[in-house]
Protein backbone atom coordinates (compact mmCIF):
# COMPACT_ATOMS: atom_id res chain seq x y z
CA UNK A 1 0.00 0.00 0.00
CA UNK A 2 1.39 3.70 -0.64
CA UNK A 3 2.90 5.28 1.96
CA UNK A 4 0.17 8.48 1.13
CA UNK A 5 -2.35 5.94 3.14
CA UNK A 6 -0.30 5.71 5.95
CA UNK A 7 -0.86 9.08 7.87
CA UNK A 8 -1.57 10.00 10.20
CA UNK A 9 -2.30 10.23 13.96
CA UNK A 10 -0.27 11.29 16.94
CA UNK A 11 0.19 9.85 20.44
CA UNK A 12 1.68 12.75 21.74
CA UNK A 13 0.00 16.35 21.36
CA UNK A 14 0.98 20.05 22.23
CA UNK A 15 -2.49 21.37 22.56
CA UNK A 16 -3.02 24.97 21.36
CA UNK A 17 -5.43 27.05 22.81
CA UNK A 18 -8.61 27.54 21.21
CA UNK A 19 -7.31 26.12 17.82
CA UNK A 20 -8.62 23.26 15.58
CA UNK A 21 -8.84 22.03 12.09
CA UNK A 22 -11.36 21.22 9.75
CA UNK A 23 -10.45 18.37 7.11
CA UNK A 24 -11.22 19.90 3.71
CA UNK A 25 -14.11 18.34 1.73
CA UNK A 26 -12.52 19.04 -1.34
CA UNK A 27 -10.85 15.62 -1.05
CA UNK A 28 -12.70 12.42 -0.81
CA UNK A 29 -10.54 9.51 -1.52
CA UNK A 30 -8.09 7.77 0.65
CA UNK A 31 -4.53 10.04 1.69
CA UNK A 32 -2.62 12.55 2.83
CA UNK A 33 -3.33 16.04 1.41
CA UNK A 34 -1.70 18.28 0.53
CA UNK A 35 0.59 15.71 -1.37
CA UNK A 36 4.22 15.63 -1.20
CA UNK A 37 4.04 17.45 -5.07
CA UNK A 38 2.01 20.14 -3.28
CA UNK A 39 3.90 20.21 0.01
CA UNK A 40 3.33 23.17 2.34
CA UNK A 41 3.16 26.95 2.27
CA UNK A 42 6.23 28.97 3.62
CA UNK A 43 6.97 31.04 6.67
CA UNK A 44 7.66 33.73 7.67
CA UNK A 45 9.35 35.79 10.71
CA UNK A 46 6.69 37.71 12.67
CA UNK A 47 3.22 35.84 10.84
CA UNK A 48 0.81 33.82 12.45
CA UNK A 49 1.40 30.77 10.38
CA UNK A 50 -1.15 27.55 10.05
CA UNK A 51 -1.26 24.73 7.83
CA UNK A 52 -3.78 21.98 7.61
CA UNK A 53 -3.15 18.24 6.30
CA UNK A 54 -6.44 16.54 5.47
CA UNK A 55 -5.88 12.42 6.29
CA UNK A 56 -8.26 10.04 4.91
CA UNK A 57 -7.37 6.39 5.97
CA UNK A 58 -9.27 3.85 3.80
CA UNK A 59 -11.83 1.40 5.65
CA UNK A 60 -9.61 -1.75 4.26
CA UNK A 61 -6.66 -2.79 2.17
CA UNK A 62 -6.33 -6.14 -0.16
CA UNK A 63 -3.32 -8.07 0.65
CA UNK A 64 -2.22 -11.46 -1.26
CA UNK A 65 -1.41 -13.88 1.45
CA UNK A 66 -0.61 -16.64 -0.79
CA UNK A 67 0.73 -16.42 -4.47
CA UNK A 68 -2.13 -17.33 -7.27
CA UNK A 69 -4.84 -17.49 -4.72
CA UNK A 70 -7.28 -14.07 -4.57
CA UNK A 71 -6.49 -11.51 -2.25
CA UNK A 72 -7.72 -11.40 1.34
CA UNK A 73 -9.68 -8.38 2.63
CA UNK A 74 -8.30 -6.68 5.77
CA UNK A 75 -9.99 -3.85 7.85
CA UNK A 76 -7.86 -0.99 8.93
CA UNK A 77 -8.01 -0.37 13.40
CA UNK A 78 -5.94 2.53 13.02
CA UNK A 79 -3.26 4.40 11.98
CA UNK A 80 -0.84 5.85 14.78
CA UNK A 81 2.34 8.31 14.55
CA UNK A 82 4.41 6.95 17.43
CA UNK A 83 6.92 10.20 16.79
CA UNK A 84 6.47 13.62 15.16
CA UNK A 85 9.88 15.64 14.74
CA UNK A 86 11.56 18.36 13.10
CA UNK A 87 8.98 21.62 13.35
CA UNK A 88 10.26 25.05 13.76
CA UNK A 89 10.77 25.92 17.29
CA UNK A 90 7.71 28.05 17.44
CA UNK A 91 5.29 25.47 15.66
CA UNK A 92 3.27 23.23 17.73
CA UNK A 93 0.98 20.68 15.98
CA UNK A 94 -2.54 19.80 17.10
CA UNK A 95 -5.05 16.60 15.59
CA UNK A 96 -8.26 16.34 15.42
CA UNK A 97 -10.20 12.30 14.99
CA UNK A 98 -12.53 10.15 16.83
CA UNK A 99 -10.18 7.96 19.26
CA UNK A 100 -8.45 9.25 21.92
CA UNK A 101 -5.03 10.86 21.63
CA UNK A 102 -4.74 11.13 17.89
CA UNK A 103 -5.13 7.87 16.39
CA UNK A 104 -7.39 7.68 13.50
CA UNK A 105 -9.54 4.88 12.81
CA UNK A 106 -10.06 2.96 9.87
CA UNK A 107 -12.72 4.67 7.31
CA UNK A 108 -12.13 7.92 9.04
CA UNK A 109 -11.38 12.02 8.08
CA UNK A 110 -9.17 14.07 10.56
CA UNK A 111 -7.04 16.39 10.34
CA UNK A 112 -3.56 17.78 11.62
CA UNK A 113 -2.84 21.80 12.46
CA UNK A 114 0.29 23.02 12.24
CA UNK A 115 0.57 26.46 13.66
CA UNK A 116 2.50 29.04 15.27
CA UNK A 117 4.80 32.66 14.59
CA UNK A 118 7.82 31.90 13.82
CA UNK A 119 10.91 34.12 15.83
CA UNK A 120 13.95 36.01 14.72
CA UNK A 121 16.74 33.27 14.15
CA UNK A 122 14.20 30.72 12.87
CA UNK A 123 14.78 31.59 9.12
CA UNK A 124 15.61 27.96 7.46
CA UNK A 125 14.42 24.80 5.65
CA UNK A 126 12.44 22.00 8.51
CA UNK A 127 11.74 18.93 7.43
CA UNK A 128 9.26 16.86 9.27
CA UNK A 129 10.08 13.46 10.19
CA UNK A 130 6.64 11.33 11.18
CA UNK A 131 6.91 7.45 12.37
CA UNK A 132 3.84 6.07 11.42
CA UNK A 133 2.27 2.58 13.04
CA UNK A 134 -0.35 1.24 11.00
CA UNK A 135 -2.66 -1.54 12.70
CA UNK A 136 -4.95 -4.02 11.09
CA UNK A 137 -8.16 -5.24 12.90
CA UNK A 138 -7.72 -7.95 15.64
CA UNK A 139 -3.96 -7.89 15.57
CA UNK A 140 -2.42 -6.15 18.72
CA UNK A 141 1.02 -5.30 16.65
CA UNK A 142 1.49 -2.81 14.20
CA UNK A 143 1.46 -4.41 11.05
CA UNK A 144 3.65 -1.89 9.22
CA UNK A 145 5.70 1.26 10.38
CA UNK A 146 6.91 3.99 7.92
CA UNK A 147 9.08 6.78 8.03
CA UNK A 148 7.49 10.07 6.54
CA UNK A 149 10.04 12.80 5.54
CA UNK A 150 8.67 14.59 2.25
CA UNK A 151 7.17 18.03 4.44
CA UNK A 152 9.29 21.42 4.31
CA UNK A 153 8.80 24.05 6.20
CA UNK A 154 10.67 26.96 4.58
CA UNK A 155 10.88 29.83 7.03
CA UNK A 156 11.91 32.93 5.50
CA UNK A 157 12.55 36.47 6.99
CA UNK A 158 10.47 39.07 8.20
CA UNK A 159 7.86 40.43 5.62
CA UNK A 160 9.32 37.78 2.95
CA UNK A 161 5.83 35.90 2.63
CA UNK A 162 4.53 37.36 -0.46
CA UNK A 163 7.59 37.33 -2.61
CA UNK A 164 6.83 34.56 -5.76
CA UNK A 165 3.32 34.43 -5.30
CA UNK A 166 3.04 37.14 -8.05
CA UNK A 167 2.49 37.20 -11.39
CA UNK A 168 2.87 40.37 -13.33
CA UNK A 169 1.37 42.16 -10.28
CA UNK A 170 0.04 45.48 -9.78
CA UNK A 171 3.06 46.69 -7.11
CA UNK A 172 0.51 49.17 -5.85
CA UNK A 173 -2.37 47.36 -4.39
CA UNK A 174 -2.06 47.39 -0.55
CA UNK A 175 -4.01 45.32 1.55
CA UNK A 176 -4.73 46.76 5.52
CA UNK A 177 -5.29 45.93 8.20
CA UNK A 178 -3.24 43.11 8.32
CA UNK A 179 -3.97 40.64 10.71
CA UNK A 180 -7.64 41.89 10.47
CA UNK A 181 -10.46 40.73 12.91
CA UNK A 182 -12.80 41.53 10.63
CA UNK A 183 -13.02 44.08 7.84
CA UNK A 184 -10.57 44.13 5.17
CA UNK A 185 -9.68 47.07 2.34
CA UNK A 186 -7.90 46.96 -0.93
CA UNK A 187 -6.45 49.86 -2.42
CA UNK A 188 -4.66 50.62 -5.52
CA UNK A 189 -6.81 48.57 -7.68
CA UNK A 190 -6.77 49.88 -11.38
CA UNK A 191 -9.84 50.36 -12.68
CA UNK A 192 -10.46 47.24 -15.38
CA UNK A 193 -12.53 44.94 -14.36
CA UNK A 194 -11.31 43.04 -11.46
CA UNK A 195 -12.00 39.98 -9.71
CA UNK A 196 -11.03 39.27 -6.19
CA UNK A 197 -11.08 35.95 -4.57
CA UNK A 198 -10.88 35.07 -1.26
CA UNK A 199 -8.87 31.40 -0.31
CA UNK A 200 -7.96 29.35 2.46
CA UNK A 201 -4.72 28.08 3.14
CA UNK A 202 -4.87 25.37 1.04
CA UNK A 203 -6.02 27.17 -2.02
CA UNK A 204 -9.60 26.49 -1.61
CA UNK A 205 -12.09 29.32 -2.99
CA UNK A 206 -13.58 30.82 0.23
CA UNK A 207 -15.49 34.08 -1.78
CA UNK A 208 -15.05 35.86 -4.72
CA UNK A 209 -16.33 39.04 -5.98
CA UNK A 210 -16.40 40.41 -10.09
CA UNK A 211 -16.31 43.07 -12.02
CA UNK A 212 -14.72 45.62 -9.36
CA UNK A 213 -13.83 48.33 -10.92
CA UNK A 214 -13.23 51.08 -8.09
CA UNK A 215 -9.70 51.73 -7.22
CA UNK A 216 -10.18 50.58 -3.83
CA UNK A 217 -12.57 47.47 -2.11
CA UNK A 218 -13.91 46.71 1.26
CA UNK A 219 -14.84 43.34 2.26
CA UNK A 220 -15.82 41.52 5.45
CA UNK A 221 -13.96 38.49 6.67
CA UNK A 222 -15.32 38.59 9.97
CA UNK A 223 -17.04 35.01 9.73
CA UNK A 224 -13.77 33.38 8.70
CA UNK A 225 -12.49 31.11 11.66
CA UNK A 226 -8.70 32.34 12.49
CA UNK A 227 -5.90 31.55 10.39
CA UNK A 228 -4.20 32.52 7.25
CA UNK A 229 -5.87 33.25 4.01
CA UNK A 230 -4.98 34.83 0.50
CA UNK A 231 -6.21 37.41 -1.53
CA UNK A 232 -6.38 37.06 -5.28
CA UNK A 233 -6.48 40.05 -7.43
CA UNK A 234 -6.96 38.88 -10.91
CA UNK A 235 -7.89 41.35 -14.17
CA UNK A 236 -6.93 40.94 -17.85
CA UNK A 237 -3.71 42.37 -17.79
CA UNK A 238 -2.09 40.96 -14.27
CA UNK A 239 -2.32 39.22 -11.30
CA UNK A 240 -1.72 39.15 -7.47
CA UNK A 241 -1.63 36.81 -4.48
CA UNK A 242 -1.68 38.55 -1.08
CA UNK A 243 -1.36 36.71 2.18
CA UNK A 244 -3.33 37.89 5.18
CA UNK A 245 -4.26 36.75 8.73
CA UNK A 246 -7.67 36.76 10.94
CA UNK A 247 -7.30 36.71 14.32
Amino acid sequence: MKKLLLLFAITSVSIIANAQCTPDPAYTQPGVYPDSATGFLPACVGEYYEQVVTNIVPNDTSVEIIPLLPPVTLQFDSVVVSSFSGLPPSMTYQCVSSLNGCAFAGGETGCILISGTPSAGEEGNYTLTIVVDVYLGGDPSPIATETVDWYVIKVLAAGNCNAGLNDNSEENISLFPNPTDGLLKIEGLNYYSNTISILDINGKLIDQYQDIKTSSFDFNVENLENGVYFVKVDNINSSKTIRFTKK
